[in-house]
């Protein structure tokens, strides 16, 4: 993928995110928008909040605004003055309906030195960010979720090329004055985890560690640089006693308290709706009445739901509301509706070996009977997590999706055939190579890698099915998973092979779920050594081997040291990547895997070089060579200057001696971070030479 760097993020977001006066409810404007309805009523009077401070109830997660205490301390408060004037200027789209229509000039002041002197719990202190890599963070808000929900940079180039803007076919939520609103740490800890502050789960948490965080909120930010010390800090906000308890009595007014956690002295009651055609409703609210903007269709179909209630609604209207409301339809397709556009599908990247299964989330069509209760439910908690090929990382919604597992469960049972018994030992024998199916030439088993791609772990399989899904699924997997690479072994219910079970195809699919769920060993066929055999361990002199490196690519060299800290070199850029200490590397992958996989280092103890500063010459690779010990010296040039690299093991750390010739300018030199580093004199023009030792 190319990447182009421009000042200005609002040059980046482009694709349908530009200004409009109505709230923006997703999955409203999705599948609701053309033609008023109930259903389409009922989401949005959940979304807007309308069920906070009316009846009837929506029987959909509930839509709270986000936690006021401590807002002082977290935005900034010039934005937030803005955002309670006019709301939905200050951030296109919002939900938050304008509430200070007949209010005093210095009304959203006295607001703010009321919200500023609530009580906040204790809690750390948010450490400033110390490196920011704002080319990463675009490559991942652009990979890892983001823009299933937000628009992409307009800069950023995907690998299959950019969409049209006609391909997008429903908007993305639009960002605020990001720059505004948040300072690089304070955005930094709001991605890092969302639901810390908005815990209703519509900005869901997804699993990221500060570096992540960091970068992302570099990138949103336009952030100049890489030292994140630099970025400006939040200014103190003292508030006045008296401005705050008039602040209080406006937000008592107001009735803040219907969708915001507030101290009880604001507490809002319910309000009972007489005429929908007055109020919030009317095209023409009254002074001090919530004014939402509402489009005639969003109008109609509130007072379709209203006019309906009190009635209880399907089953299946409430699954399909709810994936909606959290927006899980950004990502997934459940009975023909959903999943990403044409547009955003360019974003959705993964395993290209796996076909479409190895880049978009798999359908919600019949989850709650292809999964187990307790599986799905704990997916929908961060867990059991068994498609890593997958850079769409699963977001955690917080207790909005606490129900849904039980939900979906009664949405899609239907009376199941049982299987017939099965047999753990012939189900090992069709799993495997050795007259069996072959299943592990493309599946993982636990820590047992498949021989050829690597598709989804089956040793799970048992915890993760139903097993009467699982038989239908096997007889035709196209079915269930268009585009997938899966093969049937069962055409129209008819065994391929025959030698197993007399080719009974209900008996054989009950043999694999009874395998699979005895956890009785492993399938036939897997190579007799372990990977452990294959281990590389430079135990007197020095290693090197090439391999595809998670963080690195497909260009990587390892370098590995008695000493015990090794170097992974970029080939591709020509440029060191990371220190690790502890062991070096295991070779079965690399040595025996006909699709190797991306490896990783045997530590997590890892020192990074930084990225490249903007403008920085490229560097061209021309090699490496090793010395009578092994030691080895990368081989590059730099604007014409060639530069040798020499790395050797020392105790607790590496000496790096950089040469060229010495009537040249000394070439651009970048030490990793989170080690220390010394320089040695040396005596040699045209060398420099340094120690990194760890910390």
């Amino acid at each position: 993928m190319t990447l182009r760097f421009l000042p200005g993020l609002a040059a980046f977001l482009v694709a349908l995110s530009s200004v409009q006066a109505e709230p923006l409810v997703v999955g409203f404007s999705r599948f609701h928008a053309e033609k008023a309805s109930a259903a389409g009523g009922r989401l949005l009077y959940n979304e807007l909040g309308c069920a906070n401070c009316h009846e009837p109830t929506t029987g959909l997660p509930a839509r709270r605004g986000p936690l006021i205490q401590g807002v002082t301390e977290r935005l900034n408060v010039d934005w937030l003055r803005q955002f309670l004037a006019a709301p939905d200027t200050a951030h296109a789209g919002s939900t938050m309906p304008a509430l200070l229509s007949n209010a005093e000039p210095g009304d959203p002041e006295a607001i703010l030195h009321y919200l500023a002197s609530l009580k906040t719990k204790p809690s750390a202190k948010t450490k400033p960010p110390t490196h920011v890599n704002t080319q990463r963070g675009e490559i991942l808000f652009h990979t890892v979720g983001c823009v299933a929900c937000h628009a992409p940079g307009a800069q950023f180039q995907p690998e299959t090329g950019s969409p049209k803007e006609s391909e997008f076919t429903h908007p993305s939520i639009a960002f605020p004055d990001l720059n505004g609103k948040f300072t690089l740490a304070g955005l930094s800890a709001f991605l890092l985890n969302p639901l810390a502050t908005r815990p209703d789960g519509r900005m869901p948490r997804l699993a990221m560690d500060e570096s992540d965080a960091v970068d992302i909120a570099g990138y949103l930010l336009n952030f100049e640089g890489s030292d994140g010390k630099s970025a400006p800090h939040l200014k103190p906000f003292v508030f006045d006693k008296a401005l705050a308890v008039r602040g209080q009595e406006i937000v008592a007014a107001a009735r803040c308290a219907a969708c915001h956690d507030l101290p009880k002295e604001v507490a809002a009651k319910h309000v009972a709706l007489k005429q929908l055609n007055v109020g919030c409703l009317s095209p023409a609210p009254p002074p001090g009445t919530p004014r939402y903007k509402l489009t005639p269709i969003q109008r109609e179909a509130l007072e379709m739901f209203l006019q309906s209630a009190p009635h209880e609604s399907p089953a299946a209207e409430t699954a399909a509301l709810t994936l909606q409301a959290l927006n899980c339809s950004a990502c997934h397709e459940r009975d023909g509706l959903g999943g990403p556009d044409a547009a955003r599908k360019v974003y959705f990247t993964g395993d290209h070996n796996l076909g479409d299964t190895g880049r978009y989330p798999p359908p919600l069509t019949g989850v709650g009977r292809k999964l187990q209760p307790e599986w799905l439910d704990a997916v929908l908690q961060g867990a059991n997590r068994v498609r890593p090929y997958l850079k769409t990382r699963m977001p955690v919604y917080g207790a909005s999706t606490e129900p849904l597992a039980k939900m979906l469960g009664a949405t899609d049972q239907r009376l199941e055939k049982p299987l017939p018994g099965g047999d753990d030992t012939a189900g090992r024998k069709l799993l495997g190579t050795q007259g069996g199916l072959g299943c592990i030439t493309c599946h993982s088993w636990g820590d047992k890698p498949a021989l050829g791609v690597q598709a989804l772990d089956l040793s799970s399989l048992g915890q993760r099915l139903q097993p009467a899904w699982l038989a239908e699924y096997l007889v035709d997997p196209a079915a269930y998973r268009p585009g997938t690479l899966m093969p049937s072994f069962w055409p129209s219910g008819r065994a391929s092979n025959q030698d197993i079970m007399g080719g009974d195809t209900a008996r054989q699919v009950a043999s694999i779920y009874a395998f699979a769920k005895s956890a009785n060993g492993e399938p036939e066929g897997f190579p007799e050594t372990s990977g452990a055999q294959f281990e590389i361990i430079p135990s007197d002199r020095p290693m090197v081997q090439r391999t595809f490196l998670e963080g690195v690519g497909t260009h990587a060299i390892l370098a590995g040291f008695p000493t015990g800290v090794h170097l992974a070199f970029d080939g591709k850029t020509g440029r060191p990547a990371f220190l690790w200490k502890g062991r070096f590397f295991d070779a079965y992958n690399t040595w025996f895997s006909r699709f190797a996989p991306f490896e990783k280092p045997l530590s997590d103890a890892l020192a990074r070089w930084p990225s490249p500063e903007p403008g920085v010459p490229p560097v061209i690779f021309e090699g490496y060579k090793l010395d009578k010990n092994g030691t080895p010296s990368f081989l590059y040039s730099v604007s014409g200057l060639s530069v040798a690299d020499r790395f050797e093991g020392v105790e607790n750390g590496l000496r790096r001696e950089i040469s060229w010739p010495a009537a040249s300018p000394t070439p651009p030199i970048v030490h990793p971070l989170d080690v220390v580093v010394t320089e040695e004199v040396s005596s040699k023009p045209g060398s420099r030479r340094f120690t990194y030792s760890w910390k």
